[in-house]
């Protein structure tokens, strides 16, 4: 009978997927360029898709969230936008994912061809994939949703085609950086300079948001960087965080689980489960980003310099800029509160990657290296079998940040012998041990911090060193600062919670790294007195 009514149903379900975000934001290091990507990237459908299907119909596509965020999806109501002249519903928007239910093929064709064209003239290079199924079991909305992913979008995407257009001669000027043609000219500043024309629509876009001055629509924060460093001239530190969630499809499919919804009582049908993916979407939003920006602001104002820029924020995803002081204690403020109050069965939980870099530094180089580190903690989430886990990561960009995270720490740093990724938290593991018998978590890092305290601060950058030079001086190194400082009773193991000499020697090494900036408590007890 199911089967009879998929064939029998001329209704398509389609899924778009815009591809390569990063690359496309990142391009450029300019602040107004990034922004301006991510808001083509954030309105996509709102600016493209929905004046195509308007172009081939009054109505165009219904959209539950301009009809006051509703959750409800009948299929009583769908036929009725239909009768209406509506091509199609918007099924689900939200985490990344643009579902729609259109009533033909043909509806669904003459859109995608407009949308397209109006992708290509405004943002010149971004990649969206469309799939679809036609037919669809109004009874069996996962039925049909893993079709799609399985059997449609996963072969559209290994068949998707990866070449840009160049449109270049041997004499064109072009960008250094995207190496696109420079075919239009942009005020920046004072200044008037040559761009790209996907540069030109990304400026273009950024200015209109600002125009409209919709404080919803505006992606906060200062502009200038320079403005939130320390001391111009003495310090000129920032960092970028880049914070992701974690587990989200298995979240996504939690949440659709019949014997999870309504106590029990629901269905794999359209109404239960797209009302469900609605509630969901709305969830992540306020628990991932809505809450977890006042808390970041509160941890802000407690340092001198408050100030911070948001980049990116959708879905479970957010990256800021702000002070290279605060960022670890934003980062970790962001990934405990996160837990709080969470559902017993559905933890939230991210991992968050810290890339410290000067002002003048290429800000998308630095960007690429906390992408990395926050990557780096979900690997080793897979590695050693970790759930409802919150990790952090950070890299000190000190030298050349061209290349990998993975490269610069084997040629720069010591490789595999350091702590990090550090565990903030995890679910039924003891906070003030070790995770795994190996993983540093968040308790041993301060406990370290004390030990360090006690050490003086002229011992402090030695260890350092000698942690690099090898185990044998770094063990030298650790024997003289105790024998030195014996009425301190210093105790590198933590009461023996650390065995391993090893695993002192990669501690140590990463938080004397950073010490001045996060963990000299009397540094920065002083510079938060001066600061107020």
């Amino acid at each position: 009978m199911s089967e009879k009514k998929k064939k029998d149903n001329r209704y398509i379900l389609a899924m778009y997927d815009i591809r390569g975000k990063q690359d496309y934001i990142y391009k450029s290091n300019k602040m107004k360029e990034i922004i301006g990507a991510s808001y083509i990237i954030r309105d996509c459908f709102e600016d493209y898709l929905y004046p195509a299907a308007k172009a081939c119909s009054r109505k165009g596509i219904y959209n539950y969230k301009a009809a006051a965020g509703n959750t409800e999806f009948t299929r009583e109501g769908f036929k009725r936008h239909l009768e209406e002249g509506y091509l199609g519903e918007v099924i689900y928007d939200g985490g990344g994912n643009f579902f729609v239910l259109y009533q033909d093929i043909d509806s669904y064709r003459k859109v995608n061809r407009l949308f397209f064209r109006k992708v290509l003239e405004g943002t010149y290079s971004l990649r969206v994939l469309s799939s679809y199924i036609e037919g669809v079991d109004f009874d069996d909305y996962q039925a049909d949703r893993s079709q799609l992913y399985s059997e449609v979008h996963s072969k559209d995407e290994q068949q998707e085609s990866m070449l840009h257009s160049v449109n270049t001669f041997p004499f064109t000027q072009v960008d250094y950086r995207s190496y696109l043609p420079l075919s239009a000219k942009q005020k920046v500043g004072n200044h008037e300079l040559k761009v790209s024309y996907e540069s030109k629509m990304k400026y273009r876009k950024y200015e209109q948001v600002m125009r409209e001055r919709r404080e919803d629509r505006i992606i906060a924060g200062d502009k200038i960087l320079d403005d939130m460093i320390t001391e111009k001239g003495e310090e000129s530190l920032l960092a970028v965080i880049y914070i992701d969630g974690n587990n989200m499809g298995a979240q996504v499919e939690r949440c659709l689980n019949p014997s999870r919804q309504d106590g029990g009582s629901g269905t794999k049908s359209y109404e239960d489960s797209v009302r469900k993916l609605r509630e969901f979407s709305s969830y992540i939003q306020e628990n991932y980003i809505d809450n977890r920006i006042k808390d970041v602001d509160a941890v802000l104002e407690k340092f001198p310099n408050q100030k911070r820029r948001f980049a990116i924020y959708a879905g479970d995803e957010i990256t800021f800029i702000c002070n290279a002081r605060a960022a670890y204690a934003v980062a970790v403020e962001y990934l405990k509160k996160l837990s709080e109050g969470e559902p017993a069965d559905a933890p939230r939980t991210s991992c968050a990657g810290i890339a410290i870099f000067h002002s003048h530094a290429p800000y998308a180089d630095a960007y690429r290296i906390a992408e990395e580190c926050c990557e780096s903690g979900k690997q080793l989430m897979k590695r050693e079998n970790i759930q409802n886990a919150s990790l952090i990561d950070f890299h000190y960009c000190q030298g050349a940040i061209g290349t990998s995270l993975e490269d610069i720490r084997e040629q720069e740093e010591m490789g595999d012998a350091i702590s990090r990724p550090w565990m903030i938290r995890c679910q039924g593991e003891a906070g003030d041990k070790l995770v795994h018998g190996k993983l540093i978590t968040g308790n041993i890092v301060e406990d370290m911090r004390r030990q360090l305290e006690l050490s003086g601060r002229s011992n402090i950058k030695k260890l350092l060193f000698s942690a690099r030079r090898g185990k044998a001086d770094f063990e030298q190194e650790l024997n003289r600062i105790i024998a030195h400082q014996s009425g301190k009773k210093i105790d590198f193991t933590l009461g023996g919670r650390l065995t391993d000499p090893d695993q002192i020697r990669g501690l140590v090494y990463d938080m004397v790294l950073v010490y001045d900036l996060w963990f000299d408590q009397k540094r920065k007890e002083g510079t938060q007195k001066d600061g107020q």
